[in-house]
């Protein structure tokens, strides 16, 4: 392979303007010995030529800078005059325009009048290969530099989307942290409502205890004395009669019980309004499940009811006062057994766990509780009893309530009531 054959070679292989340039050169200077060389490429962009790269001699007193000025001007006049015609220009020498794939590329400009007729098929050969090589370099360089420019608007187009992506982050965030708030006011606004009512219901409570208690105190007060006065003279006249008139002994032991319950409503209520002092300690409760069956079992078979227990094994300790629990209960049996009526009327007492609450379970099997009763069941002086005051199951709530637990009831008409007792538990004795 010859000298031109390795340039052109080289030409076409190079990897950048620079070289191709590099290697035309030299075989241009050994094809037309030219006083100087000056590359120009064309700029699509500003519609004129730029300096590609240019060559003089050592011995030449030209300046490169000058002689570049000068080609450039000669050469942007041609390109306006005949873009496509090799020629002599006057003052610079020759002028060759270079096209590829009807795309101008650039020039090629000589300091020489003409080219040798000798030189003249090298030369073309030359001239060719060099503007398929620029016109090659210059589509590489512009789908580089398309290619840089896409790659700075992905770049920037990632740094949006990702500005995009942390503002709805931030606005996912803040919509969390609204709903949040959101759910949180709402709950307190209805804790707060709940607690309002609370306080309304203890309110009325309260109004209700002191007009209880200005009842018990004036009436025990008034009535004390007169009833001790009877019951002492009841007790005389009995022991006066000593067996005889049987059945106006019985009349009088009548009247005298008539008495003891007078003055065990008047203890109910003065209880239920004075404070009463309560121990804190802890309760075995299946004992005193077991001690209220022993304390109801004549009353129990009088009404003809089986009352029936169901104790858990293993159970752990509540706090609170025995003597307070097994009232509550005796006042659930008592009402109980007024409800349960019947061939197969029944009771029956539950103990379980759960977790750290005790759960106390009274349920028979009786009429039921009419569902307009229930919400007003546990106010004082409510009932629907003909005989009574209505303050059992009012005493019964405060002193569960007093040891940190609850008294719910669930009652069908016909089918029975369920009474349920929850008592934290607790593992150390502490007393108000």
């Amino acid at each position: 392979m010859n000298d031109l054959a390795c340039t052109i070679v080289n030409m076409m292989s190079a990897g950048s303007v620079e070289q191709t340039l590099s290697f035309a050169l030299a075989s241009l200077i050994t094809l037309a010995n030219p006083q100087w060389v000056c590359f120009l490429i064309w700029d699509a962009d500003l519609k004129r030529y730029i300096i590609g790269d240019t060559w003089l001699p050592d011995s030449d007193a030209r300046k490169p800078a000058a002689l570049r000025r000068l080609v450039l001007g000669k050469a942007n006049v041609a390109y306006l005059t005949d873009s496509q015609t090799a020629r002599t220009l006057e003052a610079i020498g020759w002028y060759h325009p270079l096209n590829a794939k009807e795309t101008h590329v650039g020039a090629l400009c000589l300091g020489v009048d003409y080219i040798p007729a000798e030189a003249q098929p090298p030369y073309d050969l030359l001239v060719k290969a060099l503007s398929h090589a620029l016109y090659t370099n210059a589509r590489l360089e512009q789908a580089e530099r398309e290619r840089v420019e896409l790659e700075r608007e992905r770049q920037r187009l990632e740094h949006l989307l990702r500005a995009v992506e942390d503002q709805q982050r931030t606005i996912d965030q803040l919509l969390s942290v609204e709903r949040q708030l959101s759910a949180s006011l709402e709950a307190k606004v209805e804790e707060r409502t709940a607690a309002l009512r609370t306080a309304q219901n203890r309110l009325i409570q309260s109004e209700k205890l002191a007009v209880i208690g200005q009842l018990a105190s004036s009436l025990a007060h008034e009535l004390n004395n007169p009833l001790q006065a009877i019951e002492s003279g009841l007790g005389l006249v009995m022991t006066q009669l000593n067996g005889t008139a049987p059945e106006v002994r019985a009349d009088l032991t009548i009247i005298q019980q008539e008495l003891e319950r007078i003055q065990t409503i008047f203890r109910q209520m003065l209880d239920f309004y004075r404070p009463v002092s309560y121990e804190h300690l802890p309760l075995d409760v299946n004992a005193i499940c077991e001690g209220v069956r022993i304390l109801m079992r004549k009353r129990l078979q009088d009404a003809g009811i089986t009352l029936r227990l169901q104790l858990a094994d293993h159970l752990p300790t509540p706090i609170g006062d025995s003597n307070q629990i097994k009232q509550v209960l005796l006042n659930l049996i008592l009402n109980a057994i007024e409800a349960a009526r019947g061939e197969d009327a029944r009771i029956q007492l539950t103990t379980a766990a759960q977790g750290q609450t005790m759960i106390i379970t009274l349920a028979d099997n009786g009429s039921g509780i009419p569902p307009e009763h229930l919400p007003r069941l546990f106010e004082p002086l409510f009932t629907t009893k003909l005989r009574g005051l209505g303050l059992g199951l009012a005493i019964s709530r405060e002193i569960i309530e007093r040891y940190g637990g609850s008294i719910s009831v669930e009652s069908v008409l016909g089918a029975g009531t369920t009474f349920t007792i929850k008592l934290p538990v607790k593992e150390v004795c502490d007393r108000e």
